[in-house]
């Protein structure tokens, strides 16, 4: 499975953090209102930031199963994470969540959650998912990927990048499946809509005052068109000398979804 690297993962946990969408969580604490506990699986829970963005927001005891594929991020969120709340109980688990997703106990859980994550799933994963989950009473996963960023000031060779990056997150992400990319919400908005209450809302990234972000993000774009032999200099040369000016704005579009058990 694709694994992101750590650097980046605590750059990007401030933005995640308030760009994520109000309003789920206003909708979970009022489904769960009757509830003293609550039981939650974070699926590639990564150095842990959906977790240290939901956790406080959940008026509940709770207990977290932190799963991953990479031991490497699960020590880097248990570094990261002081747990000194005597109302969470957090588990960490090493799990390849796509070649073992039917032996995994979904219905232990009132919440399966999940940050950046469905838009690196291959497309037969989410049927396997929605078919493990039939009954979970919340399916939440924030910041996925919706197919569009764009940089100003504009350049003519911006839709040629954009279209070779999202041509990218369809790609193999070394699991010998391609990903689902940019249609991720559709998919499993689709899906969940016929057993579930479902919401897509917006959750985009607004980094114009960021330059460390805006510098990594084009690195991401340049690893795009070397993996394509495509040279482009003219583009990052453009882009780069922008962001060194403070005259670089970037936007890039995120959805939330969630899903509640009708």
């Amino acid at each position: 499975m694709h694994k992101f690297n750590n650097d980046w993962l605590f750059l990007r946990e401030k933005i995640d953090k308030v760009s994520r969408n109000k309003r789920i969580i206003e909708k979970i604490n009022k489904y769960f209102q009757d509830y003293k506990t609550l039981s939650i699986a974070d699926l590639g829970c990564g150095t842990g930031s959906n977790y240290r963005y939901l956790y406080p927001k959940l008026k509940k005891r709770q207990s977290w199963d932190m799963i991953d594929i990479s031991f490497e991020s699960i020590k880097e969120f248990k570094k990261k994470t002081n747990n000194k709340n005597k109302i969470i109980d957090i588990n960490y688990k090493k799990f390849d969540l796509i070649k073992n997703i039917k032996s995994f106990k979904f219905e232990k859980y009132d919440i399966i959650t999940g940050s950046a994550y469905l838009d690196i799933m291959p497309k037969n994963w989410y049927l396997g998912f929605k078919k493990q989950n039939l009954n979970t009473k919340v399916v939440y996963f924030s910041i996925n990927y919706d197919g569009f960023f764009k940089f100003h000031p504009k350049h003519k060779d911006d839709q040629y990048v954009l279209n070779l990056f999202n041509k990218d997150q369809e790609s193999d992400k070394g699991i010998g499946q391609k990903a689902v990319g940019k249609n991720c919400s559709q998919i499993i908005n689709k899906l969940f809509s016929k057993s579930h209450k479902t919401f897509v809302f917006d959750s985009s990234w607004d980094v114009s005052k960021n330059k460390k972000f805006q510098n990594m993000f084009l690195d991401f774009c340049e690893n795009v068109l070397e993996k394509n032999k495509i040279s482009l200099d003219r583009w990052l040369d453009f882009r780069r000398e922008n962001i060194k000016k403070n005259k670089s704005k970037l936007f890039l579009r995120n959805k939330d979804f969630l899903a509640l058990k009708l």
